[in-house]
Parts: C-alpha cells; sequence; structure tokens
C-alpha cells in the first residue's frame, strides 16, 4: 500500500511527464509525418523524426503508468489497463487486424470505456457535468471506431459539431474551475485568449489563399484523423484548434494539470481513434484522458454520486 500511496502522491509529476511526452510525440511524430512528405524544406527532419518516435515510447509508459495509478480509484479502468499493457502484443497475432482478438479487445473498449467515463462524471464533483459533451466525443468516437473496423460501415455524424461541442463544455468547465474571482484566473484567462490570435490570423490567411486552403485540407485532417465532410470547414477547424489551446492553457496556468493534460490526449487522438490504424491505444487514451480530467475533482467534498445517492458514505 506505501507503494500505492506513493504513486498517488506523485500522480501530478506523471501527469506532467505524459504531457511532455504526449505533446513531443504528437508534434514531431503524429503531426510531423505528414507535413514531411510535401516538398518542403524542414530543416533536421531525420532528427525531430526520431524525437518524435523516442517520446511516442515514453508517451506509452507514462500512459501507462498514469492509467495504473488512476485504476486504483476508478475500478472500471483496470481491464482497459490490462487491455493497453497488452495491446503492442496484438500485432504479432498473424493477420491481427482481422482476428477475432482485436475484434474482442475493441469490443471490450467500447463497452469498459462508456463505464469508466460514467464512473469517472459520477465521482467527480457537479463542476464536471459541463464535461458532459466531451464524454459523448469520447464514446461516439469509440463507437465509430468499432462500428468501421468490424462491421465496416462509417458513422457518418457531423465531429467538427462534436468538438465544438466539447470545446464550449471544456472552456466553460476550465473557466469555471477553483476561483473564478482572482488574479490567477483573469491572467490564465488573459493569456488563453491570446493564445488564440494566431490561429485567428491562420485562418485568415487560408480563407484568403486557396492553395494554403488546399494544403491544410490535406494536412490538418489527417493529423487529428477527424473527417470533414465539408472541405471549406478547414477554417472551423482551426478555429476549433485554437480554441483548443486556450482551454488547455488557461486550465494549466491556474493549476488544474488534470484537466490540462487530459484534454489534450483527448483531442490528439480521439478521432485517430475512429480511423484505427488497428492500434488499441488511439481508442485507449482519450478514456484515459477523461478520467485524468475527471480525477482532479475526485477529492471534491460534493461529488455527483453523493448527490445521486445521498445515502452512499464516501
Amino acid at each position: 500500500m506505501k507503494i500505492v500511496d506513493e504513486l498517488k502522491g506523485n500522480l501530478n509529476l506523471f501527469l506532467i511527464l505524459l504531457g511532455t511526452f504526449s505533446f513531443l510525440q504528437f508534434s514531431f511524430k503524429q503531426a510531423f509525418m505528414f507535413p514531411s512528405i510535401l516538398p518542403l524544406n524542414i530543416p533536421n527532419t531525420n532528427l525531430l523524426l526520431a524525437i518524435g518516435n523516442i517520446s511516442f515510447y515514453f508517451f506509452f509508459v507514462f500512459l501507462l503508468i498514469v492509467s495504473i495509478i488512476l485504476s486504483f480509484t476508478y475500478k472500471s479502468l483496470i481491464p482497459l489497463t490490462v487491455i493497453l499493457l497488452v495491446s503492442p502484443f496484438i500485432t504479432l497475432i498473424p493477420n491481427y487486424e482481422n482476428s477475432f482478438w482485436l475484434y474482442s479487445l475493441e469490443i471490450a473498449i467500447l463497452t469498459l470505456g462508456f463505464v469508466s467515463t460514467i464512473e469517472g462524471l459520477i465521482k467527480s464533483s457537479p463542476l464536471s457535468i459541463l464535461l458532459i459533451p466531451t464524454l459523448l466525443l469520447v464514446n461516439i468516437g469509440i463507437y465509430a471506431a468499432v462500428l468501421l473496423n468490424i462491421f465496416h460501415n462509417a458513422l457518418f455524424i457531423s465531429y467538427l459539431t462534436l468538438y465544438f461541442m466539447s470545446i464550449a463544455g471544456y472552456l466553460a468547465y476550465v473557466i469555471s474551475w477553483g476561483k473564478i474571482k482572482s488574479l490567477r484566473n483573469y491572467v490564465a484567462i488573459s493569456v488563453g485568449l491570446l493564445s488564440i490570435i494566431p490561429f485567428i490570423f491562420f485562418e485568415n490567411m487560408i480563407s484568403q489563399n486557396r492553395y494554403l486552403e488546399i494544403l491544410m485540407n490535406m494536412i490538418l485532417p489527417s493529423i487529428l484523423g477527424i473527417t470533414l465532410y465539408n472541405p471549406y470547414h478547414i477554417t472551423l477547424l482551426v478555429i476549433a484548434l485554437g480554441l483548443s489551446v486556450m482551454g488547455i492553457l488557461t486550465s494549466l496556468i491556474k493549476g488544474n494539470v488534470s484537466a490540462s493534460v487530459g484534454y489534450f490526449l483527448i483531442i490528439t487522438n480521439v478521432f485517430l481513434g475512429i480511423n484505427g490504424f488497428s492500434l488499441l491505444i488511439y481508442m485507449l487514451t482519450p478514456i484515459i484522458g477523461f478520467l485524468v480530467i475527471t480525477s482532479g475533482e475526485i477529492e471534491s467534498k460534493r461529488r455527483l454520486i453523493d448527490i445521486i445517492s445521498p445515502t452512499r458514505n464516501g
């Protein structure tokens, strides 16, 4: 139990490391691979790709550690942590992408993921109700992945609309978290608002440059894995990314590391989970990301589960 308590006590440290390597692997592996194939002069390409690949392995390790720590609080996360642990070895199965084992694990992730996110929600404070759109985004994303990978049917839904709904709830959650009338909150919101300015300028550049618009339609949806049914919505995606960065930075400055890291894990993986690439980590990471966010509310004096069941102790 001493080891468990020590792990729980260092959760924020592991979250910072997870967030750091998640950012590095996203920047230099996940996001970098698509622009790198274009006829662009990118210096030190091989070095950056190496950093991205190495960061991905550290990202997996710290994601596993965080998942193990959270599983002591969220019992439904235990089997998902086991799946995450064995997921790298699934590829050793011949023709694994069409195997019964992969299909079974994806169905398990769909079911247990829904249970885990609900558990995370009800064990947190009433403020977490604002995260329901994000919960829907995560679970619909996993459902779409199962529908596509197993039943070979695409879920035709506006993922961009789901994304904006999630952002709206997340921003409301971040702004409402902690002391609203405080200098730190005002500074955090101000920095967050400033961070969206480059995205507004970039959106304006795209809307006025057809060639750049075509390039971004090739790159941005591929990086995130999101499907845009209307190519002219690429500017809306840029604004959505700007709002996401605003929320993440605001949360980080306010001291809510869990919400910052958790949401970054969600937006950088949830849509890739739909496309799949037959990698279970893209389906598991958004679930863990959501629980990372709600874990910041686990010590709240008033939890949703206590409101739902007043006679329940703890």
